[in-house]
């Protein structure tokens, strides 16, 4: 609680600077804009933009690197395996997706959606996960080569497609430093020991140790 404090007040400070000095940024985009936000919904505004671009894009690097160090069909090659990056990343993404579930939104008049009625102001939570499990969907479909996931949502209100092609690059990159860096990364515990996130929102390991051989400052082992 305390560094949610934090983090409040420091968008808050933010939010003002830009009101008194817009730039070229997306703070003082946002003040511009015609929706007329203010400084109290700017601030919870932009951190919800943070959390939704930063620990989704962690937790599916850390997914991608627990299934590339716990599978046979990637940990055999982890050193160097460049080409089987993108696939783990891919994999991740139908089965172990960093988003799970969307928080809610409450229904405008009663319905009926996949055979279950919805009345009005019951909450609705857009499972992403569940999605992506659907055995209508899943069956027979390999996830190998596939993108049809439901991971970045889909419509309207999906992640933007330049937002998307950000993150893959950043998960992408950040995995193949690694690999090239600590080439002999082994998982130091037992896999059944790796603990997820007690969260029904995010799927991420709590912690992910592994060995390796240290090297020094001037490239040596």
């Amino acid at each position: 609680m305390a560094a949610q404090r934090e983090l409040m007040a420091r968008m808050a400070h933010l939010v003002a600077e830009r009101r008194a000095a817009p730039g070229p940024d997306a703070v003082s985009r946002l003040l511009a804009h015609p929706a007329g936000y203010t400084d109290d919904e700017l601030t919870a505004e932009l951190i919800v933009v943070l959390g939704g671009g930063n620990q989704p894009t962690g937790e599916w690097i850390g997914n991608a690197l627990r299934l590339m160090l716990t599978d046979e069909r990637f940990s055999a090659s982890f050193a160097g395996a460049r080409s089987s990056v993108r696939a783990a990343l891919n994999e991740v993404l139908w089965e172990d997706t960093p988003t799970q579930i969307h928080a809610g939104r409450f229904a405008v008049h009663d319905t009926e959606l996949g055979g279950r009625r919805i009345g009005r102001g019951d909450m609705v939570l857009l499972g992403l996960s569940g999605a992506n499990q659907d055995p209508s969907v899943r069956a027979g479909v390999p996830a190998e080569g596939n993108n049809a996931h439901l991971s970045f949502s889909h419509g309207a209100h999906r992640c933007p497609f330049p937002a998307q092609d950000i993150a893959e690059t950043v998960a992408a990159t950040a995995v193949e430093i690694l690999l090239d860096r600590l080439p002999d990364a082994e998982l130091a515990v037992a896999p059944r020991e790796l603990r997820w996130r007690p969260s029904p929102w995010v799927r991420g390991v709590s912690s992910l140790p592994v060995t390796f051989t240290p090297v020094s400052p001037r490239g040596d082992s």
